[in-house]
């Protein structure tokens, strides 16, 4: 009888620890934080973080994670792969093909290219193409289905990605992009800018009629087997919590405590 007893106990106590790993995850958040190091990421493992969003600059041959050209050569800048692909990939190998443990779905990283975009994607095929296992990417008509999906925003060459024999990356597209219907393969979100797409500043409820489009666009989104992610987001938890009841897949911020604390708040 006691054994049985030890093993409940047991059994219990793994389930709880389990699900206390579980509650670490933040699979709605994008994080928007400016890595100013190459270690800045490591944190954010245990912090819960799945999805990130990354500013790149092509620089003297080298992808360097930054918004503005540095002012000289001897800047202290992080490169791309040091910041963000690197540790990915250990944290894939070390999780045993998983970027995080308790996570079993694709891992999302937002590239924003802020400068000479042809140079860029050319290097950035060179860097990806070592770890294509942990990738989703397309040869030829096929898809290989990995944990770790790149995104480009703003203006990705929708044509390159859709005629090059070998792509690693994605496309994030815009609400006028749900009446082009591109495959979802290749355009997996519509990116919402608070800013410029939503005609509310976030203070009190959001007016019914521009509530109504809102879910509109999330509704065919969502037909067209696509996500939506909304970017530009004020801070503040009466708006996330607009975003999230309304269907919203992703919420960029630039603070995952604060978000987190959001999220067990619901």
């Amino acid at each position: 009888m006691k054994k049985y007893i030890s093993l409940s106990v047991l059994f219990m106590l793994f389930l709880g620890i389990n699900g206390m790993s579980q509650e670490n995850i933040i699979p709605n958040l994008v994080l928007t934080q400016e890595f100013e190091s190459e270690k800045d990421i490591w944190p954010t493992f245990t912090q819960g973080v799945v999805h990130y969003q990354a500013h790149i600059m092509y620089i003297y041959g080298e992808i360097y994670v930054t918004r503005h050209m540095p002012d000289s050569a001897n800047h202290t800048m992080p490169t791309f792969s040091s910041s963000y692909l690197l540790p990915i990939y250990s944290q894939y190998k070390k999780n045993r093909g998983k970027i995080h443990e308790n996570y079993d779905d694709e891992m999302y990283l937002f590239i924003d290219i802020k400068f000479d975009p042809k140079k860029t994607y050319k290097k950035l095929w060179e860097q990806l193409s070592p770890y294509h296992e942990m990738l989703t990417y397309r040869r030829g008509p096929q898809w290989h289905e990995g944990k770790l999906k790149i995104v480009f925003v703003g203006n990705a060459p929708m044509r390159t990605f859709q005629q090059e024999r070998i792509c690693f990356a994605t496309a994030q597209g815009t609400i006028e992009d749900l009446e082009r219907n591109f495959d979802n393969k290749v355009m997996p979100l519509i990116g919402i800018d608070f800013e410029e797409d939503i005609a509310w500043n976030g203070v009190g409820k959001m007016p019914f009629d521009e509530f109504m489009k809102f879910k509109e666009v999330i509704r065919k989104s969502h037909e067209q087997g696509k996500k939506i992610r909304v970017y530009n987001c004020p801070e503040d938890e009466n708006v996330w919590d607009v975003m999230l009841t309304s269907g919203v897949d992703f919420i960029s911020a630039p603070n995952p405590a604060k978000f987190k604390a959001f999220i067990e708040s619901r």
